[in-house]
């Protein structure tokens, strides 16, 4: 992959693809009733009630879901990291996608440039990204404003391309495994997607990202995952090649 003249950046989400499921409500579901030391009983039994409130609120229409997630990351700031790390062990164990976890483990050993992307709080997404081997996560943060979105759909696709620019990878291909139409703005600036979600949102996907490639994940082994890849870096970098070349050629003219 090192030996493209501009290897892709591979991009994952988390919820749907690394994981088979949603995680956002087995986070609430830990803040309301789970096992969590390091909290005092008052503490802990307010950390419960405070969740339940907020769900219900949601449940009721006066919160949105951004709001939802923003607050209960302000009412957990107490929980500590040995609690969050079971949670995380938790979901890798019992909910991460095998065909994945065995490639990113290759990835990983190899050094690949990868970014865990994902709507899912910093709070407990930016501890599994680093169990899995991610040096780079982008999640939703901690202490932002009501006005700052969740890192989803477009907010996602200009965080990744900030970060990107920042890194000095802004003219390198990227390769995004999701499962998620959240993800469409991503999917735009994509070279190639690996697809992990349903038969019909991919259709809907596909029609929506006219010149990204699609390949659908959801049956292949970790092993045939792994040997599309690189054929697929070579495609990746090859359509950025001729898109740097189209662009220069515009300029100049």
């Amino acid at each position: 992959m090192h030996g493209l003249s501009s290897p892709p950046v591979l991009v994952f989400g988390l919820d749907g693809t690394i994981l088979r499921c949603n995680s956002f409500p087995l986070w609430v579901h830990f803040l309301m009733n789970g096992e969590i030391g390091g909290l005092s009983l008052g503490q802990r039994v307010m950390l419960s009630v405070r969740t339940a409130h907020l769900v219900a609120l949601r449940k009721t229409r006066w919160l949105t879901h951004d709001e939802l997630q923003r607050r209960l990351q302000m009412a957990s700031e107490h929980v500590g990291t040995a609690a969050t790390d079971r949670f995380v062990a938790d979901l890798l164990l019992l909910r991460s996608r095998p065909n994945l976890r065995s490639m990113l483990g290759i990835l990983v050993s190899r050094g690949a440039d990868a970014i865990l992307a994902t709507a899912a709080a910093a709070d407990y997404a930016e501890p599994l990204g680093q169990q899995l081997g991610f040096r780079h996560v982008l999640a939703t943060r901690r202490n932002r404003n009501a006005r700052e979105c969740a890192n989803s759909g477009t907010a996602k696709r200009d965080r990744v391309s900030a970060f990107l620019e920042d890194a000095g990878w802004h003219d390198r291909p990227l390769i995004l495994f999701t499962s998620q139409l959240d993800d469409l703005p991503l999917m735009q600036e994509s070279m190639v997607v690996c697809w992990f979600g349903s038969i019909d949102l991919l259709a809907s996907a596909r029609s929506n990202s006219w010149r990204t490639k699609f390949i659908d994940c959801r049956d292949m082994t970790g092993e045939s995952l792994y040997a599309r890849l690189p054929p697929l870096c070579g495609y990746a970098a090859l359509c950025g090649d001729v898109a740097r070349r189209s662009s220069s050629k515009m300029i100049l003219s």
